[in-house]
């Protein structure tokens, strides 16, 4: 069991080291790894020599995909336990039927996507590794037009494109991973790292740069999917007229979020630069009967 891990650690600490550190992380981390193989180390000694290359550990991923789903999994049962899911069938119905229309088109397709609606307050959506992805009922009333909510359900479909969440886990338990790996810890510790992301909020706290990647995934999403991306741009302006109107609204969006001002800008770039494609929907008769549902 442990040979089997010492050549997922080492391929770890390979794809982790900067070309600076590569040379010094990798002797550290194959002689830390080797020695426990044959009983000469603690797991001080370990976590020790994780933390010296640690900080070069950047927009980098340790998960798979397979640990990435029961990842999900977990963090799902325990979230919905505190969050009130919104049921109306014709409504949910909707808004998974746009968010598969979504997946199918977006760089990562090979992982089952999950829609749900929530009903939190305020002007948001999340997603959760694995493909789950929440949508505000309050988003939906926002949304002016289907484009609009499209550009925030494709912006959430980019982060599991970019598996934020699970490159921000590997920031910051990384060491910790790592001695699950070689040691195959029980699923009880697995169940309360999750319990303890889960109560500490970490999941959801992206870098501006993750946020920026995700609004460049989102805005080509829509495109591919025959939906006009210009919702993007109109859905920024419209968080720009609610900032105005009442910060606190928004005061936790915006703590993690680049500025509206600046996504608009960035958006705009961005389907400058995309193909003319003629027939891009901007709304539908689904959405604007789901509008006078929850209305």
């Amino acid at each position: 069991m442990i040979a089997k891990h010492f050549a997922r650690s080492n391929l770890f600490i390979k794809s982790i080291c900067s070309s600076t550190v590569q040379k010094c992380a990798l002797t550290v981390g194959v002689s830390v790894i080797l020695s426990l193989c044959i009983g000469c180390v603690s797991l001080n000694t370990l976590e020790n020599a994780g933390n010296s290359f640690i900080k070069e550990v950047g927009d980098i991923n340790i998960f798979t995909d397979a640990e990435e789903l029961q990842f999900g999994r977990e963090y799902v049962v325990q979230h919905e336990k505190q969050v009130r899911l919104y049921r109306d069938p014709v409504v949910t119905g909707y808004i998974n039927d746009l968010g598969q229309l979504l997946a199918r088109h977006s760089k990562r397709k090979d992982i089952p996507y999950i829609f749900k609606v929530v009903e939190t307050k305020g002007i948001n959506a999340y997603a959760i590794p694995g493909g789950f992805i929440y949508i505000h009922l309050d988003l939906i009333r926002a949304a002016k037009n289907e484009s609009e909510l499209a550009a925030v359900i494709g912006h959430e479909i980019g982060h599991i494109v970019g598996q934020h969440s699970m490159k921000r886990l590997t920031q910051i338990y990384s060491v910790e991973i790592l001695k699950q790996l070689i040691l195959d810890e029980d699923s009880g510790k697995f169940k309360k790292l999750v319990a303890d992301i889960l109560a500490a909020g970490l999941l959801f706290r992206y870098s501006r740069d993750h946020e920026r990647e995700s609004d460049v995934y989102g805005v080509r999403n829509v495109y591919d999917a025959g939906i006009s991306p210009e919702g993007a741009v109109t859905f920024f302006e419209t968080l720009r007229t609610v900032q105005k109107r009442e910060p606190s609204a928004l005061e936790k969006f915006l703590s993690t979020h680049p500025v509206p001002s600046e996504r608009v800008l960035n958006v705009r770039t961005q389907i400058a630069g995309l193909p003319l494609k003629a027939g891009l929907r901007t709304n539908s008769a689904r959405f604007q009967q789901i509008k006078r549902r929850i209305r």
